[in-house]
Protein backbone atom coordinates (compact mmCIF):
# COMPACT_ATOMS: atom_id res chain seq x y z
CA UNK A 1 0.00 0.00 0.00
CA UNK A 2 1.15 3.67 -0.69
CA UNK A 3 -0.23 4.76 2.48
CA UNK A 4 2.07 4.11 5.46
CA UNK A 5 -0.87 4.73 7.62
CA UNK A 6 -2.90 2.15 5.65
CA UNK A 7 -0.16 -0.38 5.18
CA UNK A 8 0.31 -0.31 9.17
CA UNK A 9 -3.09 -0.69 10.12
CA UNK A 10 -3.79 -3.37 6.81
CA UNK A 11 -1.01 -5.26 8.74
CA UNK A 12 -2.13 -4.82 12.53
CA UNK A 13 -5.90 -6.06 11.52
CA UNK A 14 -4.81 -8.77 9.16
CA UNK A 15 -2.39 -9.99 11.98
CA UNK A 16 -5.52 -9.33 14.56
CA UNK A 17 -8.15 -11.32 12.68
CA UNK A 18 -5.52 -14.13 12.55
CA UNK A 19 -5.06 -14.38 16.16
CA UNK A 20 -5.81 -17.44 16.63
CA UNK A 21 -3.64 -18.70 14.54
CA UNK A 22 -0.40 -17.10 16.83
CA UNK A 23 1.97 -19.35 17.63
CA UNK A 24 2.59 -17.05 21.18
CA UNK A 25 0.90 -19.47 23.38
CA UNK A 26 3.19 -22.23 22.49
CA UNK A 27 6.71 -19.91 22.83
CA UNK A 28 9.33 -21.56 25.10
CA UNK A 29 7.69 -25.07 24.39
CA UNK A 30 10.27 -26.19 21.46
CA UNK A 31 13.32 -25.41 20.16
CA UNK A 32 12.71 -23.45 16.90
CA UNK A 33 14.82 -24.53 13.80
CA UNK A 34 17.21 -22.25 11.83
CA UNK A 35 14.80 -22.02 8.95
CA UNK A 36 11.59 -20.94 11.77
CA UNK A 37 14.41 -18.01 13.08
CA UNK A 38 15.25 -16.98 9.97
CA UNK A 39 11.57 -16.44 8.70
CA UNK A 40 10.73 -14.74 12.17
CA UNK A 41 13.70 -12.29 11.57
CA UNK A 42 12.35 -11.26 7.71
CA UNK A 43 8.74 -11.09 9.42
CA UNK A 44 10.24 -8.51 12.21
CA UNK A 45 12.27 -6.71 9.80
CA UNK A 46 9.07 -6.09 7.60
CA UNK A 47 7.68 -4.96 10.76
CA UNK A 48 10.34 -2.64 11.56
CA UNK A 49 9.86 -0.94 7.62
CA UNK A 50 5.93 -0.45 8.05
CA UNK A 51 6.64 1.17 11.39
CA UNK A 52 9.83 3.33 10.03
CA UNK A 53 7.53 4.18 7.12
CA UNK A 54 4.72 5.14 9.61
CA UNK A 55 7.31 7.57 11.78
CA UNK A 56 8.45 8.99 8.31
CA UNK A 57 5.04 10.20 7.11
CA UNK A 58 4.44 11.88 10.53
CA UNK A 59 1.35 9.37 11.30
CA UNK A 60 2.39 6.92 13.81
CA UNK A 61 3.16 8.55 17.60
CA UNK A 62 7.09 8.89 18.22
CA UNK A 63 8.34 6.45 20.15
CA UNK A 64 6.02 3.59 19.06
CA UNK A 65 8.56 0.63 18.27
CA UNK A 66 7.61 -2.29 16.14
CA UNK A 67 7.92 -4.38 19.42
CA UNK A 68 5.23 -2.29 20.97
CA UNK A 69 3.23 -3.09 17.82
CA UNK A 70 3.58 -6.82 17.68
CA UNK A 71 2.70 -6.60 21.59
CA UNK A 72 -0.64 -4.65 20.83
CA UNK A 73 -1.37 -6.66 17.74
CA UNK A 74 -0.73 -9.75 20.61
CA UNK A 75 -3.11 -8.60 23.39
CA UNK A 76 -5.80 -7.52 20.59
CA UNK A 77 -5.61 -11.16 18.98
CA UNK A 78 -8.01 -12.43 21.69
CA UNK A 79 -11.20 -11.41 23.18
CA UNK A 80 -11.77 -13.16 26.49
CA UNK A 81 -15.66 -11.89 26.36
CA UNK A 82 -16.19 -13.59 22.95
CA UNK A 83 -14.52 -16.81 24.08
CA UNK A 84 -16.40 -16.59 27.34
CA UNK A 85 -19.96 -16.25 25.16
CA UNK A 86 -18.77 -18.82 23.14
CA UNK A 87 -17.94 -21.33 25.87
CA UNK A 88 -21.45 -20.32 27.16
CA UNK A 89 -23.56 -20.80 24.27
CA UNK A 90 -24.71 -17.17 24.23
CA UNK A 91 -25.39 -16.69 20.92
CA UNK A 92 -27.76 -13.91 21.91
CA UNK A 93 -24.69 -11.58 23.18
CA UNK A 94 -22.62 -12.37 20.28
CA UNK A 95 -22.95 -9.86 17.81
CA UNK A 96 -23.04 -7.33 20.96
CA UNK A 97 -19.25 -8.61 21.83
CA UNK A 98 -18.11 -8.78 18.37
CA UNK A 99 -18.86 -5.32 17.88
CA UNK A 100 -17.98 -4.14 21.16
CA UNK A 101 -14.29 -5.88 20.53
CA UNK A 102 -14.67 -3.96 17.10
CA UNK A 103 -14.25 -0.69 18.82
CA UNK A 104 -11.91 -1.69 21.15
CA UNK A 105 -9.51 -2.74 18.34
CA UNK A 106 -10.25 0.81 17.10
CA UNK A 107 -9.51 2.86 20.35
CA UNK A 108 -6.55 0.61 20.69
CA UNK A 109 -4.97 1.07 17.13
CA UNK A 110 -6.47 4.96 17.25
CA UNK A 111 -4.20 5.79 20.07
CA UNK A 112 -0.94 4.87 17.53
CA UNK A 113 -2.06 7.42 15.43
CA UNK A 114 -0.35 11.06 16.17
CA UNK A 115 -3.90 12.85 14.68
CA UNK A 116 -7.46 11.40 15.27
CA UNK A 117 -9.05 9.20 13.03
CA UNK A 118 -12.30 9.19 12.46
CA UNK A 119 -15.78 7.70 14.29
CA UNK A 120 -15.73 5.20 16.46
CA UNK A 121 -17.34 1.50 14.39
CA UNK A 122 -20.59 0.15 15.52
CA UNK A 123 -23.01 1.21 18.48
CA UNK A 124 -21.08 2.02 21.70
CA UNK A 125 -22.09 -1.02 23.85
CA UNK A 126 -23.89 -0.94 27.16
CA UNK A 127 -23.49 -2.09 30.54
CA UNK A 128 -26.16 -5.05 29.78
CA UNK A 129 -23.29 -6.85 27.87
CA UNK A 130 -21.51 -7.69 30.68
CA UNK A 131 -24.39 -8.31 33.07
CA UNK A 132 -26.23 -10.60 30.72
CA UNK A 133 -23.08 -12.67 30.30
CA UNK A 134 -23.42 -13.78 34.30
CA UNK A 135 -27.09 -14.68 33.73
CA UNK A 136 -27.01 -18.59 32.44
CA UNK A 137 -28.41 -19.18 29.38
CA UNK A 138 -32.35 -19.61 28.96
CA UNK A 139 -32.80 -23.42 29.06
CA UNK A 140 -29.25 -24.16 31.18
CA UNK A 141 -28.86 -26.50 34.19
CA UNK A 142 -28.59 -24.51 37.12
CA UNK A 143 -26.53 -26.09 39.83
CA UNK A 144 -28.15 -27.80 42.51
CA UNK A 145 -27.82 -27.00 45.88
Amino acid sequence: MDDPWEGLMHYAMASIGSGPGSLAPVAGTFEPTDEMTGLAEQGDRAVARLVERAHQAEVLRAGVTPVDLELLIEQLSKSPLQEQLQRQGRTELYDAARNARARVIAIALDGLRIVPAGPMPGQPPGYELFAMRWVPPAGSAQPSE
